[in-house]
């Protein structure tokens, strides 16, 4: 079974039953989805923000919970930094969280699925997933 590390906005769009979600849905099944620990706060972030009731939060931790969830560690943290410096170098802005989400993948040797390319293309060797 392959991997695949899912961006914050991929989640939120399958979560959410966005337009693209049915077609990120078939595109991963079948592969280990992965979530990084960042994604998991941006999705809570985006829950406690909204204003969520109860329902919709438990649900979305049930959402979560059927991830592999990926923590930091000394070795992700490293591979975090090494991104920032590059992207840094290469004058190209990379967002912490979104450093964190290519960490994940790269640590993992794993593709990202991200509908935001851009966001990520400065990042050397990461290989990315988008429809």
């Amino acid at each position: 079974m392959s991997r695949i590390v899912v961006d914050t906005d991929v989640a939120s769009y399958i979560f959410n039953w966005h337009s693209l979600a049915p077609k990120y849905a078939d595109a991963l099944r079948g592969s280990e989805r992965i979530l990084s620990f960042m994604t998991v706060a941006e999705l809570r972030l985006g829950a406690i923000s909204g204003s969520w009731g109860d329902r919709r939060r438990l649900l979305l931790e049930q959402f979560i919970h059927r991830f592999e969830l990926v923590y930091a560690n000394d070795g992700l943290c490293t591979v975090w930094a090494r991104i920032r410096a590059e992207a840094r170098a290469a004058g190209r802005a990379l967002r912490p969280q979104d450093a964190w989400m290519a960490a994940t993948a790269l640590a993992l040797d794993a593709p990202l699925a991200t509908n935001n390319r851009r966001d990520f293309e400065c990042v050397l060797k990461l290989q990315l997933f988008s429809l």
